[in-house]
């Protein structure tokens, strides 16, 4: 279309983002989706957005609304992981009903685009920011003029020409981000912003009695961890919605949705650092966020008091190691002694705080792993929470560590669905690290589990926990067989489809 003329207006347009099937899977709104919905009804295209956990049944009942709306396209947002499954398998059910293009877009497809198009019912992929390029790809979409000449002009669009797979260069970042607010509108908020909820897991805060929304007030990180996704999408760079941006943007959530508690979802929220306390300032509600230890170490106990003062509930901590070697592998550019003096000036000041780790990063020796161990243990006897596990680290391509990965053993997927890994306990450990640490993350979270909220425990649960509790001790994960009989018993349950089998005995 030529610059400055009008889409054809109220053409219909799909935007999903499908979830997997557990029934114990807790659904964050699907931010992503919501800045190009925001984008595309700016345009004046009509936007629906689908969000759901899928399972065979609501599957089909999706690709019938689909199909019988004749939408100009389906937009289908996708992270590496286990939503890839019904990400493909949708794909795959509208292709072979309808004609319908389906765009693939979000962290897969930006991170392996030729592979992505290599499944041949994706009829196009776009890689990075995507709101100015699902826009260009409507108005193409619209006019009938999406053909190969007019895509390659598009910054970012993947697509197939002549037999080959074609990756445009990606676009340049948006800077001024204000120009496209999410639309919230879309979703029914109420699924999403609930009472009494845990933030990210059951050691969260609770926030009790508030209504919580997350809000992601910035894109990307200056940090250089060798292991983070935002080395290859965001380059380091830092951008922000303006401080009025989100202040009104609070204001709206107040008032329309009434909410009174935020999560920042930020990457690195304290990048700047004067622009977050301006934002905490107008804020006015409790809140909690991510930040990095060395952060919360140099600038010291006035900046906590201060976070406290203006209604930190929470702050979230990825120390990711114990060992300083593995730090430095990782290219995290902290001292294990910022993790422990975060912690106690957050203990000192009266702010929850939550740590994660992980193990499996390539380099990382049994001993470099038991350090980890010790430290998680550390911090318990502080008080600190930390989340189950460690996590065990996933080559993402792109990354400084993919590469190390791959050179010491590590078998990048070839395709979607190998892609497609589970997530806890039961995500494919690497095959480089020692095997020892195989088990450590699931048995520590069946050692860490509470009292079942007040519920009786049945007596293979208190056997299992007791176990697990003495093998954490021991740092002995060998021999797993009260691991592995749990697994296939519930696996067979699963299979039969008794009811409350699906969360099982670990974290997934």
């Amino acid at each position: 279309m030529e610059k400055g003329e009008a889409a054809p207006r109220g053409r219909l347009i799909y935007l999903v983002k499908p979830e997997s099937g557990r029934d114990n899977f807790v659904m964050a709104p699907p931010l992503g989706i919501l800045y190009l919905g925001g984008a595309l009804e700016k345009r004046g295209y009509r936007v629906r957005l689908i969000h759901e956990r899928f399972t065979p049944k609501n599957e089909k009942k999706i690709v019938e609304e689909i199909i019988a709306a004749d939408p100009l396209l389906v937009g289908i947002s996708t992270f590496t992981g286990p939503s890839l499954l019904p990400s493909l398998s949708l794909t795959r059910i509208i292709k072979k009903r309808s004609s319908i293009p389906v765009v693939w877009g979000g962290l897969h497809s930006t991170m392996l685009p030729e592979q992505t198009l290599r499944e041949e019912t994706i009829d196009l992929a776009v890689c990075g920011e995507g709101e100015e390029a699902i826009v260009r790809l409507a108005d193409l979409f619209a006019t009938g003029t999406a053909d190969p000449q007019a895509l390659a002009g598009i910054p970012g669009a993947a697509f197939r020409e002549g037999g080959r797979i074609r990756v445009n260069p990606l676009p340049p970042f948006i800077r001024n981000l204000d120009a496209f607010p999410p639309a919230w509108h879309l979703i029914d908020s109420e699924r999403y912003l609930s009472r009494e909820r845990s933030v990210y897991t059951a050691l969260g805060s609770k926030l009790s009695g508030l209504k919580v929304a997350p809000l992601m007030t910035s894109r990307g990180c200056p940090g250089r961890c060798g292991y983070c996704y935002n080395q290859f999408i965001n380059k380091r760079t830092f951008r922000a919605h303006s401080v009025d941006f989100v202040a009104e943007h609070v204001g709206m959530l107040k008032t329309v949705h009434h909410v009174t508690g935020i999560v920042f979802e930020d990457d690195c929220f304290f990048t700047d650092r004067r622009r977050a306390l301006d934002i905490l300032r107008r804020l006015g509600l409790p809140w909690t966020s991510s930040i990095r230890a060395d952060y919360l170490a140099r600038w010291g106990e006035d900046f906590v008091r201060e976070l406290k003062d203006l209604g930190c509930a929470e702050l979230r901590i990825g120390a990711e190691s114990g060992s300083q070697y593995t730090l430095d592998v990782m290219q995290k550019d902290i001292r294990r002694e910022h993790i422990f003096r975060s912690a106690e000036l957050c203990q000192k000041i009266g702010i929850h705080i939550l740590m994660g780790f992980m193990i499996g990063v390539p380099g990382e020796s049994w001993t470099e792993m038991k350090k980890t161990f010790d430290v998680i243990d550390e911090l318990e006897k502080m008080n600190v929470s930390v989340t189950p596990g460690p996590s065990f680290y996933c080559p993402y391509p792109g990354t400084p560590l993919f590469e190390e990965a791959v050179k010491r053993g590590f078998k990048p997927p070839q395709t979607i669905r190998g892609w497609a890994m589970p997530w806890g306990s039961a995500q494919p450990f690497p095959r480089y690290a020692d095997r020892r640490g195989l088990h450590a993350g699931y048995y520590r979270s069946i050692a860490m589990r509470g009292n079942n909220g007040g519920r009786p425990v049945s007596a293979p649960v208190r056997i299992a926990r007791r176990l697990a509790r003495w093998r954490w001790r021991r740092r002995f994960f060998s021999l797993p067989v009260d691991y592995l009989i749990p697994r296939y018993v519930l696996s067979v349950l699963r299979k039969l489809g008794l009811p409350g089998t699906s969360a099982g005995l670990g974290h997934e």
